[in-house]
């Protein structure tokens, strides 16, 4: 890939925007302004890596594929907000699903996290509210009495994420549950944050450098290529398909997590989850690799972990 030699400004200085057109050569990269005006509607332009990456990726879609991945990851990138009265509903809904499932842990939750900040402000308050919260909070896998705090990484489709598994995945849920050191929420926010990561369907600056600090590498051109065609053949609800895709993924997790550390609960559950994940990850690009175009990447996906699976239980039956 070649940059232009010329020393001109890529800022335009009345309206504070990276000018694509000016940073690659446009007969190099295959750059039309079909796909300049999509991604001038899809994002703020305001960051010149973000740009550069689009342009990369820009050469192999179509401009179908390049406007649903875009849209995808401008969907998935909504923070969550407390004071939006539609987030607050569906951590409410998620609290009566999960009711549910589990009636006795989370009986009356939502209604007792809605005073969570003044009474986790006490830490010393042992008042039966607060007792109640820790104890909803550490059945769940929230890290802190007030859930909503641990949206940051994850944003609003983490949540999203929880209240699609809890809809889709009862039976398995009840026995994630049952494991008193298996963390759900910190598992699906932490699944979220790096799934959206490796795909490069978050707005965060420096993806690279927040890449290299979890040990991944983000998805290649290729991979990219692949995927933007599963979700042009998803189309009619590309959310519902990466959460399916996820939801795999995180039974995966929850399995794999037994297997590995069912004599050796004493260690830290992030790291253990975090190490899990990035096995999740490499198979989600090894599958991606090997993905031919008439076949299904969730499909392949669940194959690829199944055997992932079968592999550690033959160790453990061989040691």
């Amino acid at each position: 890939m070649e940059f232009k030699d010329e020393t001109e400004p890529l800022l335009n200085k009345e309206d504070n925007i990276i000018e694509i057109q000016d940073v690659f050569q446009k007969d190099h990269i295959g750059i039309n302004k079909s796909k300049i005006q999509i991604l001038n509607k899809s994002c703020s332009c305001s960051n010149i890596f973000e740009n550069l990456f689009f342009c990369c990726i820009d050469y192999d879609l179509t401009n179908r594929q390049y406007e649903l991945y875009l849209n995808l990851r401008n969907r998935l990138s909504i923070p969550y907000n407390q004071e939006d009265s539609n987030h607050e509903k569906l951590l409410k809904d998620f609290f009566s699903n999960l009711n549910d499932i589990i009636p006795e842990e989370v009986e009356n939750a939502y209604e007792n996290i809605n005073d969570s900040n003044t009474i986790s402000t006490n830490i010393n308050n042992e008042s039966s509210d607060n007792i109640l919260l820790k104890k909803i909070a550490k059945t769940i896998g929230f890290q802190n009495n007030n859930p909503r705090t641990d949206f940051r990484a994850g944003g609003l489709s983490s949540l999203e994420f929880m209240n699609y598994f809890v809809e889709h995945h009862n039976l398995e849920l009840k026995n994630i549950l049952k494991e008193k050191y298996f963390n759900f929420a910190l598992a699906c926010i932490n699944l979220t944050f790096l799934f959206r990561l490796v795909l490069y369907l978050t707005n965060i600056v420096n993806t690279e450098t927040t890449l290299k600090s979890y040990g991944l590498q983000g998805c290649t051109r290729c991979q990219i290529k692949i995927f933007s065609e599963q979700l042009e053949k998803n189309s009619h609800n590309n959310v519902n398909f990466i959460f399916s895709l996820m939801s795999q993924c995180l039974i995966f997790i929850f399995k794999k997590y037994q297997n590995e550390f069912e004599y050796d609960k004493k260690d830290e559950n992030f790291i253990k989850i975090n190490s899990i994940i990035r096995l999740v990850i490499f198979c989600l690009k090894e599958t991606l690799d090997n993905l031919n175009k008439n076949e299904n990447l969730e499909d392949k996906l669940k194959i690829r972990l199944t055997k992932e699976l079968n592999s550690e239980y033959k160790k453990i039956k061989t040691n």
